[in-house]
């Protein structure tokens, strides 16, 4: 890099390098070990503090503090208040809060326990319904209307009939098919974790892609904080779910918690040329006995996730640079 920075080991004016490197963070009091950047002297080579550097560093390690303590992620937090089409600002006074603190945690910074508490309660629309009456007044009139329509909307009865549709008008559209019985030939497979089962996905149709110039199912895939998914993947999973193609179970890993899918039934090998067949199985191979996490961090080195930013689509011309070959 070219900026110069004053070093404060060796005192030099000097350029700088970035390292990838494990470091330790203590957040609120707690270690916190993360491989992340960090600049070092290109003098005398040892570490130095660069702001914008180090302020990602501490990103990285708030959200594995997070994950350890069961904390909304930033993106997760944006979800909560795109849910109900509200800005942040007002969503934050909704809450309660100042105009600014939403944006500061949307952006990274680490939430107080209490606040993330709040955040739980409002992910449940009877919640936001009873803030709603508190604080209608921090709000505009036709903020709060349209907040009261999208509570409206977000009634059980009313969400529980939207899902069957947005399911049955999924399975109808063209190439679906085909991912459905990707995912139920994945499913069969012991210990598909959902995270695991998104980057199956991925890596089958951007094989394909790479070897013969066309995707398996063509479906698109977007950038995500844990990896590449499909812009799909809860229509779908809901759809699988529906007519018992799969089940979804509760499993444990370690303290951690999540949700693992199990095939009803053989997937319909019917539907698949022999080269996909092929690349179906080359992929369950390669990751066979993968755990989540280490199939989360490998997808994180494909150029397609390193060169987009969060629920960007991720282009198939990215393909050709797949680790697999």
């Amino acid at each position: 890099m070219s900026k110069q920075v004053l070093c404060p080991h060796c005192l030099q004016l000097t350029g700088f390098s970035v390292a990838r490197c494990s470091d330790s963070f203590d957040i609120r009091g707690e270690q916190v070990v993360v491989d992340c950047d960090t600049a070092v002297c290109n003098g005398c080579g040892e570490r130095i503090g660069i702001a914008e550097i180090d302020d990602v560093a501490y990103r990285e390690a708030y959200a594995v503090y997070r994950a350890r303590h069961n904390m909304l992620q930033p993106e997760q937090i944006k979800s909560l208040r795109s849910k109900y089409g509200l800005g942040q600002k007002a969503f934050a006074r909704l809450l309660g809060w100042g105009d600014v603190t939403l944006a500061r945690y949307e952006a990274g910074s680490l939430q107080s326990d209490s606040h993330d508490g709040t955040l739980r309660l409002a992910e449940d629309p009877a919640n936001v319904r009873r803030l709603l009456a508190q604080n209608r007044s921090r709000l505009s009139s036709s903020q709060a209307t349209d907040l009261e329509t999208r509570l409206n909307q977000l009634s059980p009865e009313h969400e529980s009939v939207l899902a069957r549709e947005e399911a049955a008008a999924y399975c109808a559209g063209p190439g679906v098919r085909r991912l459905r019985e990707m995912a139920v030939y994945f499913a069969e497979q012991p210990n598909t974790w959902r995270t695991k089962l998104n980057k199956l996905l991925f890596y089958a149709d951007f094989l394909h892609f790479k070897r013969h110039g066309v995707a398996i199912s063509g479906a698109r895939y977007i950038h995500m904080q844990y990896g590449p998914v499909p812009a799909d993947f809860y229509t779908l999973q809901a759809a699988l779910v529906d007519d018992a193609s799969i089940d979804e179970q509760v499993a444990a890993a370690g303290d951690r918690s999540g949700t693992v899918f199990v095939a009803n039934r053989p997937a319909d090998r019917s539907v698949f040329s022999e080269s996909e067949l092929d690349t179906l199985a080359d992929v369950t191979d390669t990751f066979r006995g993968w755990s989540a996490k280490r199939i989360m961090e490998y997808s994180h080195s494909e150029s397609g996730w390193r060169n987009t930013s969060d629920r960007e689509t991720i282009d198939y011309k990215y393909a050709g640079d797949l680790r697999l070959s």
